[in-house]
């Protein structure tokens, strides 16, 4: 029983991370196939990487004793583990699908990128979690973790860059070697064996975190003019220009091999000849107007329940996410949806680290305090959740909202998040009960993506409407 639960600390947080990844691609989402073997080579790059760190001590002859003086550490974390590791990222990231045709966008390299590090990071978890126990477990939930999967996306910003850049070298060697800095300074911290180096270990992961939803957000805006630029090119050879083709066309033919990177366009209005990959380079050079307003693509809430599922309710964070993002997007509102998923995960996750240290080491454990406490956390979710679904009901019509039980689904939420928190492990048929509530808990948040599948359907039908073609004028 503990070993399924450690397995599940283990595997939830990177696979919850790649869920949220791969469905960031709202404009061109990559195959799942690939997406899979992005991962699975991201894990399988582990295990050279352990051995180039067992190798490194013992060249140098300091098997033992590489953290005896604090700059054999800082060698050690740097070219012992964080080149060791971000290599072996590099290179399966480069060789096994740098050179698809499915990488066509620049912002597949945030997905690949991702990918790889969230398969390297899970692989990685089951070895120490599995051995270590539940409290390196949920230490490495909040930052060895994220620290593998948002590096992976660093390193994705600067391959996806760098494929569609004539040199690209130099932007290759600037992905690996700023990952490896981060990576390296996370070890050398990490490896002090300080009291206090859980405060910078925290502030590393967050500057990571930060620079790379910064890259996330620069490729998606590229990604999104690719989507929806009006700019036609005709094929260098098709003299006639009989088939303009806009960037989504030329993005589609690189993904089914229609055209290559080297192939030659020229611009409708203009006689400069460029190729594609140049065109791709350099930030796409698309008129500023890109449309406004587009729905986000519809989610089938059995898809959000399955997910929700699989992992075991980490996808809440990211479903949460994702509404806070989609109604920032299309209503122009003035809110950060990276903070507030920041600050639920900050309020829900970091008090059980600090209730488990303090329960762990300094004070008896009173059960009575244990459930006071599960049931607190319960309620925190729920806040969170019924701020979000208050946001979501004022753009409703009043049809929608008479149809949408507000306060009863946060009351479910939150029952059921409590059961789930304080059901006793030694309980007969434990497992079951804990799917049958996780189960309970996925289907209120299917509920609401059902209420926002239906107010997302209604807006596109007014959308239509408003973009739809007049009559024809009479003469």
């Amino acid at each position: 029983m503990d070993t399924l639960r450690l397995l599940y600390l283990a595997v939830a947080p990177g696979i919850a991370i790649a869920v949220y990844i791969h469905y960031s691609d709202r404009w061109d989402p990559e195959p799942k196939k690939l997406v899979i073997k992005g991962f699975i080579w991201g894990a399988l790059a582990v295990f050279p990487a352990m051995f180039y760190e067992e190798a490194f001590p013992k060249v140098l002859g300091w098997e033992g004793s590489f953290n005896d003086t604090w700059w054999r550490t800082i060698i050690y974390a740097f070219f012992g583990v964080a080149l060791a590791e971000e290599a072996c990222k590099f290179f399966f990231l480069k060789e096994f699908i740098y050179e698809d045709q499915n990488f066509n966008d620049p912002f597949d390299g945030i997905v690949y990128g991702g990918m790889i590090g969230c398969g390297f990071a899970t692989m990685e978890n089951i070895m120490y979690v599995v051995s270590a126990g539940y409290e390196t477990g949920i230490l490495r939930m909040l930052t060895a973790v994220p620290a593998h999967a948002f590096d992976g996306i660093i390193l994705g910003y600067f391959m996806g860059k760098a494929k569609f850049c004539p040199n690209p070298k130099k932007l290759l060697t600037q992905g690996l070697v700023t990952v490896i800095i981060l990576h390296g300074t996370y070890d050398s911290v990490a490896m002090s064996n300080l009291s206090w180096s859980i405060y910078p270990i925290f502030g590393i992961v967050i500057v990571g975190i930060y620079l790379a939803l910064k890259a996330k957000r620069e490729l998606e805006k590229t990604s999104k003019r690719i989507e929806f630029s009006s700019k036609e090119y005709f094929l260098l050879e098709d003299t006639g220009k009989k088939e303009p083709l806009t960037l989504k066309d030329i993005r589609n033919a690189l993904r089914e091999g229609r055209l290559k990177l080297e192939d030659l366009l020229v611009p409708r209005t203009g006689d400069r000849k460029i190729s594609i990959r140049a065109l791709w380079g350099s930030q796409i050079g698309l008129e500023p107007r890109v449309r406004a307003k587009t729905p986000p693509r519809v989610w089938p809430a059995k898809r959000v329940l399955i997910f929700y599922a699989l992992t075991f309710g980490f996808y809440f964070y990211f479903w949460f996410h994702r509404n806070y993002r989609n109604f920032m997007s299309y209503k122009k509102l003035n809110i950060d949806p990276e903070l507030r998923t920041l600050a639920l995960f900050a309020f829900t996750i970091i008090p059980f680290f600090i209730y488990e240290a303090i329960f762990g080491e300094w004070v008896p454990f009173d059960p009575a305090v244990g459930i006071s406490f599960n049931i607190l956390m319960a309620g925190v979710e729920a806040v969170f959740l019924f701020v979000l679904l208050r946001m979501i009901r004022g753009f409703f019509n009043e049809d929608q909202k008479k149809a949408f039980p507000m306060g009863l689904l946060v009351l479910m939420f939150f029952a059921v998040s409590s059961l789930r928190k304080i059901l006793p492990g030694d309980i007969a048929f434990y497992w079951g009960w804990e799917c049958g509530l996780i189960l309970l808990q996925g289907g209120v948040l299917a509920v609401v993506q059902k209420h926002l599948n239906d107010y997302w359907a209604l807006e596109r039908e007014q959308l239509a409407d408003t973009i739809a073609p007049g009559p024809p004028a009479k003469h």
